[in-house]
C-alpha cells in the first residue's frame, strides 16, 4: 500500500516540476537586474563627463569647491542612482544633464579659486568606486602618499600583471576583435585536476 501524500507535498512537487529545466536568475546570481537600454542611453552623457573629469582631477575635485557644491553634487549622484534603479529614464536623463553641468561648474570654480588638477605623469581612471592611477614616470611612493585614496600602479606593474595572467588569452581576443575591451573580471578557472 502506498503512503498517502499531503496536498502541500503534492503542490510542492508540482511547483518543482514546473521549474524543471528553467534557470532562476534571482536565486542563482549575485548580479542585479541589468539596466534598460533607455536608462543607459539617458546616463551616457554623464558617464562620459564623469570619466573625463576623473581623467583630469581624479577624486580631488569635490574637495576643491565650496562644501555646498560638493554636497549638492553628492545629492545629485544619489538621486541618479535611485532613478536608474527605478528605471525612470526621463528622470535619469534630467539628473544626468544636471550632473554634466555641475561637474563643469565645479571645474571652473576650482580653477578660479586657484586649485589645479593633480600633476601626475600617467593616466587617472575610475573603475567602480575607486580611482586608479597608472603612473608612467615619477616616484610611485610620493604619488601614493599624496593621494592615498587612489590605487596607484606603475605602468610596468600593470604590464607584469597582464603578462602573467592574460597575455595568451587577450592576444587571441584582441587580434580577432581589435575593439575588444575588458568590462569585468571573474574568478580564474583552473581546469586542471590533481589526482
Amino acid at each position: 500500500m502506498a503512503k498517502p501524500i499531503s496536498k502541500a507535498a503534492k503542490a510542492a512537487k508540482k511547483k518543482a516540476m514546473d521549474k524543471r529545466g528553467k534557470f532562476d536568475v534571482e536565486a542563482n546570481t549575485a548580479y542585479g537586474k541589468p539596466y534598460s537600454y533607455l536608462t543607459l542611453a539617458a546616463v551616457k552623457p554623464w558617464v562620459k563627463a564623469s570619466a573625463d573629469s576623473v581623467a583630469v582631477w581624479g577624486d580631488t575635485l569635490p574637495a576643491c569647491v565650496p562644501p555646498a557644491f560638493a554636497v549638492r553634487f553628492a545629492e545629485l549622484k544619489a538621486e541618479l542612482d535611485v532613478a536608474m534603479v527605478e528605471e525612470n529614464a526621463k528622470e535619469a536623463a534630467g539628473i544626468a544633464a544636471s550632473l554634466v553641468k555641475a561637474v563643469a561648474v565645479m571645474d571652473a570654480t576650482a580653477r578660479s579659486a586657484g586649485h589645479a588638477p593633480p600633476a601626475v605623469d600617467g593616466h587617472l581612471c575610475a573603475w567602480g568606486d575607486k580611482v586608479y592611477c597608472l603612473l608612467a614616470s615619477g616616484n610611485i611612493g610620493d604619488v601614493r602618499r599624496k593621494w592615498p585614496s587612489w590605487i596607484v600602479y606603475h605602468v610596468s606593474d600593470v604590464c607584469a600583471l597582464l603578462n602573467g595572467r592574460t597575455d595568451d588569452i587577450m592576444a587571441t581576443v584582441t587580434n580577432a576583435f581589435p575593439d575588444a575591451r575588458i568590462t569585468r573580471v571573474g574568478p580564474v578557472v583552473d581546469d586542471a585536476i590533481d589526482l
